[in-house]
């Protein structure tokens, strides 16, 4: 991928939450670091999770499906999220 080519899905609006209403945005899902593992994504579209909370809204989780020309191809929710490390 050029430079130009990021630089433009950095700034492209892939979706807005369902729950909170957060414009979520490529530089929020890091389009580089998926670019940079394409060789090891054996399936498309891939699977990304985004946690975050809004404001108002608690902590909840995304599930977006994003396809190899980086759009989104569908979404789900979460309104329960634990991680552990």
């Amino acid at each position: 991928m050029n430079s130009e080519t990021r630089a433009i899905l950095m700034r492209k609006l892939m979706t807005i939450c369902p729950v909170c209403g957060k414009q979520i945005y490529g530089r929020d899902i890091d389009i580089n670091n998926i670019e940079k593992s394409r060789s090891k994504i054996d399936h498309w579209p891939l699977r990304y999770v985004h946690c975050h909370d809004n404001g108002n809204f608690p902590m909840h989780a995304l599930m977006i499906y994003i396809d190899a020309n980086f759009s989104v191809r569908g979404l789900e929710t979460s309104d329960f999220v634990k991680i552990q490390k």
